[in-house]
């Protein structure tokens, strides 16, 4: 180990792996072993016929070097031999003297070159070894078709300490970021390809339930300011792979690493970067690598979910800016953080709307070609029902990143809201392409509701409940599911287990209340509806008339929605397809107030 891979941090699976790829190199095959032999328990050897080739009557020799950048295959005219210039072989030629240099690098076997009717040699066994080191970082390009759709699946933190799991995930994730604004392809979204977090993987069988041709896998592995990170790109239409690196970096080197690995997967797919998406790439790396590392675990703790998670990651965007405060992605997510926690109701939208606000145009000022810049400002603008901006901001963040399923799907949700369901159902299949396996992806389901296939619907819901058991949104949606079906008991079970889960969104009560009162059970609705009313955190008016309205009390209801008109509340913008506005919805009051709204009837 000290030997071949001096001075670096090594570990022994990586000899396994060396000489795995040197025998897949060498043409080996699973029938016999003609090259290298594994004595068990000892190591490896050489067992080749080998014999000494020294002078005119031999054939002509053929020395082939690989370089990081091709392959260079150098005719010997003369009986003189070369050896490559190799640190290794250097030390050998001290050590053992120059006749057993010159022994080392002389060909020890030869096979044929279809080309030439001349022998190619090649080298003895301890270049052999040596070689293998350099094929290991040698990076292999495909020859073949161009790939067209790759999934980034998340890194294995190799040091398993829990404290280091934001810098696995934010490597791959990323990563998956970088590659999505190369143009042309498909890239998986994260909430897919973390599906496949600490499980063993079989490339073709993801990559096919993915619906992509290549996978990349890695590994991380933290030691103080030091990382260490493996990569592998594998070819999942056969299985082989493409491209393999080892990184020994500082982690304030990651932003610049990041830029490195996304120009090399984008060229062993054979794709030619624009100069646009040069400077992209090179961008970033002039972030703050603190502010980098704050806005990883913000992240981390937004894609962990629940209200707590949440709130953890405004705190660390916030951090980030504080440190760097022209980092232009971590002001978009602060901004998309505040706008999912106002739709959900647990922050007052009088305070964070504005905050939101002001950092979307901030994003959108420093980074105009940063897609998630434009769709936080696309948030922003649908709640203050500036339906055109909102549009064209939706579209913005397509165009410039068409790989971003999370603008696809909101675009697909301000479609919905203006009835432009065959629209809407396009965007939700685009988004379901972009990531087919996330456990939170709902389109399926309001795709169904959309065509009014109601046990279709059912039965989606469930299925996403079903690989994801302790997720409380998903209980919720089944029940939201449920009661737009008129299940309602099922539906206040639903409920139920979702706010025991961790739901402790306004939205889970409201909908809780309104299926009780639905169900016959006033008593526990006005229960609740008693206990929202003295709750000291913000509760949108829009909600507490949905309960009114399911206990038919319709004056309470157009009051409470009055007042959310008058202090423009952002959840007005679901009234034209809220089930919970059912018995309102033919009143002259209502339809006035979608019209003042802008909202189609």
């Amino acid at each position: 180990m000290s030997a071949v891979w001096p001075g670096q941090f090594v570990e022994e699976g990586n000899l396994n792996k060396t000489i795995s790829m040197l025998r897949q190199a060498l043409g080996e095959s699973r029938e016999g072993n003609h090259f290298i032999e594994t004595v068990p328990k000892r190591g490896y050897r050489f067992v080749a016929d080998v014999r000494d080739v020294n002078g005119a009557t031999e054939d002509e020799l053929v020395v082939e070097t690989r370089t990081r950048a091709r392959l260079v295959v150098e005719d010997e005219t003369d009986d003189e031999t070369h050896a490559p210039e190799s640190p290794m072989i250097a030390a050998a030629a001290q050590k053992r003297g120059t006749q057993t240099a010159a022994l080392l690098a002389q060909p020890a076997f030869k096979f044929e070159r279809r080309s030439k009717s001349r022998t190619m040699i090649a080298a003895s066994a301890a270049v052999i070894v040596l070689a293998a080191v350099g094929y290991f970082f040698y990076p292999a390009r495909n020859r073949g078709a161009v790939i067209d759709s790759v999934a980034v699946l998340p890194f294995t933190n190799e040091g398993g300490d829990p404290e280091v799991e934001y810098l696995s995930d934010g490597i791959s994730e990323s990563l998956i970021d970088s590659l999505s604004q190369l143009s042309g392809w498909k890239v998986i979204a994260r909430s897919s390809s973390f599906n496949y977090k600490d499980k063993a993987v079989d490339p073709q069988e993801e990559a096919r339930l993915l619906g992509v041709e290549a996978i990349l896998t890695g590994r991380v592995l933290r030691r103080g300011d030091q990382v260490q990170i493996s990569v592998e790109l594998i070819d999942a239409r056969n299985n082989t792979r493409l491209w393999s690196e080892r990184y020994n970096r500082r982690v304030t080197d990651l932003l610049s690493l990041q830029s490195e690995i996304s120009r090399e997967i984008a060229a062993n797919l054979r794709r030619q970067l624009t100069a646009g998406e040069q400077r992209q790439l090179t961008k970033r790396e002039t972030i703050d690598p603190v502010a980098y590392e704050l806005l990883l675990k913000g992240r981390f703790y937004a894609n962990k979910g629940g209200t707590d998670n949440q709130k953890r990651a405004v705190e660390y965007f916030k951090q980030a800016i504080d440190v760097d405060p022209a980092y232009a992605l971590a002001y978009a997510l602060l901004s998309s953080e505040y706008s999912e926690l106002i739709n959900i109701t647990v922050l007052d939208p009088r305070e964070f709307i504005p905050k939101a606000e002001m950092a979307a145009r901030k994003a959108v000022d420093l980074d105009e070609n940063l897609a998630e810049a434009h769709l936080a400002m696309a948030d922003v603008n649908l709640y203050a029902w500036e339906w055109a901006a909102a549009e064209r901001e939706h579209k913005r963040a397509i165009e410039l990143n068409p790989n971003l399923a999370r603008a696809h799907r909101h675009y697909m949700f301000y479609l919905i809201i203006h009835r432009r369901n065959g629209e809407a159902l396009a965007e939700g299949r685009r988004a379901r392409e972009l990531d087919p396996l996330s456990s939170v992806h709902t389109t399926p389901v309001y795709e169904l509701l959309l065509t009014r296939q109601f046990d279709q619907a059912i039965e989606a819901a469930k299925k996403l409940l079903e690989a994801d058991q302790n997720n409380p949104d998903l209980h919720t949606l089944v029940g939201f599911v449920y009661a737009r079906t008129g299940q309602y008991p099922e539906a206040i079970a639903a409920y139920q287990e979702g706010i025991r889960l961790g739901d402790d969104s306004t939205d889970a009560q409201i909908y809780l209340a309104e299926a009780y009162a639905k169900a016959g059970d006033t008593e526990e609705a006005r229960a609740l509806l008693k206990q929202l009313e003295k709750g000291k955190e913000y509760i949108s008016p829009t909600g507490l008339a949905i309960i009114h309205a399911a206990l038919g009390e319709k004056d309470k209801a157009f009051a409470l929605l009055e007042r959310a008109y008058s202090v423009h509340d952002q959840q007005l913008i679901w009234l034209g397809i809220e089930g919970g506005y059912a018995s309102l919805r033919l009143d002259p009051h209502f339809q006035d107030l979608m019209r003042r709204i802008g909202l189609p009837l």
